[in-house]
């Protein structure tokens, strides 16, 4: 596999502009203005990530697998926190799991890490770069005052429903006076039953009045988390082969669903995101994972009509190790990015701002693999990249 992808990256260098004759001069000496090499363990210090002007969501694009993702998402949540005023985090989880991080990170229940963490187990997830970005994460916001306190939102649809539940709890009022029938509903859900959690949105919709007595002010929390799970249904409905296809776009969807009902709750606050890399970018294109048809969560919050088009900006993880045939790579993949600009830079970790003014990669330059759909320049896909290097891959749990 790794020789066909070579070949791959082989052919895809020798197609594009300059590779006779190396890198453009423009493209090189921008790189190397622009390239900022940092300390993993040190935080970013202001303006590293550069030109932020008019962005409002800013989304890392990560690998599941690699280390040295969590250590830069710890500083990046803390730059865009410090230095953005940043305080709700967009999160690759679903929105149930969602309240019981934010549940987490409010309190310091390890409880509640525990039963999350749990629930991963057998996924990517379940490592343990997680748990100790999540601890991290919990005492950090413990030394912040109340008002600027960050709060984390699961967007994704819920592919654990017992964390589900257990997040769905958060938002009940156990002294509320309801129905009996609706009572048995919601008792059932809260005990992670998934045909109960399958009939709450039914349950709520005929019996709104219901609803708002068992919730409370979180009513339209309930509402949106039975929304979610409808879509969670629908998605895992499908097939094994359904799920996986290259065109599934359900996830996404329910992520753009996820995202407008908490855009709408805090109008005026900005947001940090971490997903995996093929969410974040912002234009069609055919990759190892998603087909050129798949409309992935950046394009639709970034399109019109979206509450932020035009104020998205697009982080990339790439992880890179050193190889016989320049770079061998994880997000994207060695077909789907030509790396070569950034060679002399390999083996550091290193980032760079590529929508800065007069940046070559906003005018015509683009390190995508289009396909069949040219003429777009790299910041269309994605406005920064973090260069990571070597990275040792995650530790499981246990």
């Amino acid at each position: 596999m790794r020789a066909m992808v070579g070949i791959a990256l082989a052919a895809a260098l020798l197609a594009l502009p300059g590779c006779g004759t190396g890198i453009p001069d423009a493209m090189r000496e921008y790189l190397e203005r622009q390239a900022n090499p940092f300390d993993l363990e040190q935080p970013l210090a202001k303006d590293s990530i550069g030109n932020v002007d008019g962005y409002r969501v800013f989304l890392a694009g990560e690998t599941h697998t690699k280390a040295k993702d969590k250590q830069a998402e710890k500083l990046l949540v803390r730059y865009f926190h410090e230095h953005e005023g940043v305080r709700y985090l967009l999160w690759e989880t679903g929105f149930g799991s969602g309240l019981l991080l934010d549940r987490y990170l409010q309190t310091g229940s390890a409880d509640e890490l525990d039963f999350y963490l749990e629930q991963l187990s057998g996924t990517m997830g379940y490592t343990q770069e997680e748990r100790d970005f999540w601890v991290w994460l919990r005492e950090y916001n413990a030394a912040l005052p109340d008002q600027q306190k960050l709060h984390v939102i699961g967007l994704d649809v819920d592919h654990q429903p017992e964390t589900a539940a257990r997040g769905l709890s958060l938002l009940a009022d156990g002294s509320a006076d309801v129905g009996e029938a609706f009572a048995a509903t919601l008792e059932r859900a809260l005990s992670g039953d998934v045909q109960a959690l399958e009939e709450l949105g039914q349950a709520i919709r005929e019996q709104p009045e219901e609803a708002q007595a068992a919730f409370g002010s979180s009513y339209g929390w309930a509402v949106q988390f039975a929304e979610n799970f409808d879509r969670t249904v629908r998605y895992y409905r499908g097939t094994e082969a359904e799920r996986s296809s290259k065109s599934n776009d359900l996830r996404d969807e329910a992520m753009m669903a996820n995202f407008r009902f908490v855009a709408e709750r805090y109008p005026q606050e900005a947001f940090f995101g971490e997903l995996g890399s093929e969410h974040v970018i912002q234009s069609a294109c055919e990759t190892e994972f998603c087909s050129s048809t798949h409309n992935r969560f950046a394009m639709r919050l970034d399109a019109a009509g979206s509450p932020v088009a035009g104020a998205v900006c697009s982080i990339l993880l790439a992880h890179t190790e050193q190889g016989p045939l320049l770079l061998r790579s994880y997000s994207p993949s060695n077909a789907d990015l030509d790396y070569r600009p950034f060679e002399q830079w390999f083996g550091q970790d290193v980032l760079f701002s590529l929508d800065e003014a007069g940046s070559p990669f906003a005018a015509g330059q683009s390190l995508v693999n289009q396909g069949t759909d040219e003429g777009l320049s790299t910041t269309d896909y994605f406005q920064k990249l973090v260069l990571l290097s070597d990275s040792p891959d995650c530790t499981p749990l246990n």
